[in-house]
Parts: structure tokens; C-alpha cells; sequence
């Protein structure tokens, strides 16, 4: 049972007024008496021998317990903490967090829609020309305040783009910048901008990268890092949903959404 599965319990016993103390990820005696408690009004679905169960796992049932009362699948109340009881807690701490279950990620498809006709990246070079002159460039406002992920105290006023995708790109940060606000935007983070056209390789590959033509952004790598998975990227959690389905609307591809690498990366080309 990790900090972040005792944040989730205590925050439970605090919606149900048996815990009144700070929601810390500490199980401390406080939090274990929120739990005793909890657990004498739900005896009837504990198994025999229960009440002889170290303080750890009668945390854990009672945070099994959690899940079942929000209809999360968990298995048996049996206080040991294995696959299922910590899937079923990472889902309950994003609804407390969200007001709303995580999708589930295994059946999501990301669009495959193509409205602008974006070239696939094999077909850049020839198309758009060698990356290693300077594509013909325009500046994008960005209708929300951005901040170099790299130094918050510079705030570009727009985005440097190949001209073929400004348009596109102008209308999905409208789109975006409509949906969730400048104040909402800020708080996930998409105003950390991660860059746009940068004449380099691919890190950790060999071939141009899709910034060399002006046509990828990057959004908060510090905490979408290149490697990092749906497990650890933030742009993965469900709060984001709507801000890929809006770039997939006009085309646009996220690396995160195709291949699970690389989530602050969003291309205006195919794979």
C-alpha cells in the first residue's frame, strides 16, 4: 500500500466524517482510528479472523471497502494489497480527484481522422523539402498566456509554425482555449510549452524529427517526459481527453495516444 492508495483511504474516511485530520498519505494512529471505525460499521463483509489482521491490511479493507461502495471492481475484502486492490485504488483516487472514473485506456481508439491531408513522415522530405533549411515560418497567437516549460518567466505570445499548419493549429488552440479556460488550462499545465520548430533528429533515433519542419509542439515535458508511459505521463490522466480529441479532430497525431511514449509530443503529420 503505497502514500498516494493512504491519501485515497483518508480521503474516503474524511468524505464520510470519521477523519477529520490532514489527508497527509501518513497512516498514522489517526487514520487508524478512522479505519477501526469504518470497519466496525461494515462488519458484515469482512471475513472471519478480520479483527486479528495487522493495521496495515485492515487499512487495506477498508480502502477495498472504498472502492466497492463507488462500484469499482476489487475483488474479495481480504486486506492484501495485489494487482486488482491497486488498480481499483489508482481509479477511485482520479474519481475523488476528477469527479469521474478514468476511461479505460485498453479500449480507446485515438481518431484516425485526416481533414487537412497531413503527410506521413516518410513522405516529409519530399513534400516540404530538406529540414535542414528553415521551412517558410508563421506565428500562431496562443489565445491563453504560455510559459517556456524551461523558464516560466519567459511567455512567448504565440507558436512558430510551418505555415501549411498554422491555420489548423490556430483553430484547435481556439477550440481548446474555449473548452477549458485560461484558468483550467493553467492548472493542467498546457501552458507550458515545450517548443515547436527545432532543426534536430529524433532523440533516441536517427531520422528527422517532425520539429525540423515546423510541424510538432511539445506540451510540459517536465512532466511528460520521452519514455514515460499512461502510468507516469500526466497528459495520459483523463483530464486531458478533450484536449486530444480536439487536436485529432483537425489530424493531428499524438505520440502518447499511438505509440504510450513521448505524451508531450502532438504531430501535424501521419506515422
Amino acid at each position: 500500500m503505497n502514500k498516494t492508495a493512504v491519501r485515497t483511504l483518508q480521503q474516503f474516511l474524511a468524505d464520510n466524517d470519521s477523519y477529520r485530520a490532514r489527508v497527509d498519505g501518513v497512516r498514522g494512529p489517526k487514520t487508524l482510528a478512522a479505519v477501526n471505525a469504518t470497519l466496525q460499521t461494515h462488519a458484515g463483509r469482512l471475513p472471519d479472523g478480520a479483527d486479528r489482521w495487522s493495521d496495515r491490511r485492515r487499512a487495506v479493507a477498508c480502502l477495498q471497502i472504498a472502492c466497492q461502495q463507488h462500484k469499482i471492481e476489487v475483488g474479495p475484502i481480504d486486506g492484501l494489497w495485489g494487482p486488482q486492490t491497486e488498480h481499483a485504488a489508482d481509479i477511485l483516487a482520479t474519481l475523488q480527484e476528477t469527479g469521474s472514473k478514468p476511461a479505460p485506456w485498453r479500449d480507446q481508439q485515438p481518431l484516425d481522422a485526416n481533414p487537412n491531408g497531413w503527410y506521413r513522415e516518410a513522405e516529409l522530405e519530399q513534400a516540404l523539402g530538406s529540414p535542414t533549411r528553415k521551412p517558410p515560418m508563421v506565428v500562431v497567437p496562443c489565445p491563453w498566456k504560455l510559459a517556456l516549460a524551461w523558464d516560466l518567466n519567459t511567455c512567448p505570445s504565440g507558436i512558430g509554425c510551418h505555415e501549411q499548419v498554422a491555420d489548423s493549429l490556430a483553430r484547435v488552440l481556439d477550440r481548446v482555449h474555449g473548452h477549458y479556460g485560461p484558468q483550467r488550462l493553467r492548472e493542467l499545465g498546457l501552458h507550458r510549452f515545450g517548443g515547436c520548430y527545432n532543426k534536430r533528429r529524433k532523440r533516441g533515433g536517427t531520422r528527422w524529427s517532425t520539429h525540423a519542419w515546423g510541424l510538432a509542439v511539445d506540451w510540459d515535458p517536465a512532466h511528460n517526459k520521452l519514455k514515460w508511459g499512461r502510468d507516469r505521463a500526466r497528459l495520459a490522466r483523463p483530464e486531458y481527453d478533450t484536449w486530444w480529441r480536439l487536436w485529432e479532430e483537425e489530424g493531428w497525431v499524438s505520440l502518447g495516444r499511438t505509440r504510450n511514449f513521448d505524451w508531450m509530443h502532438v504531430q501535424a503529420a501521419k506515422l
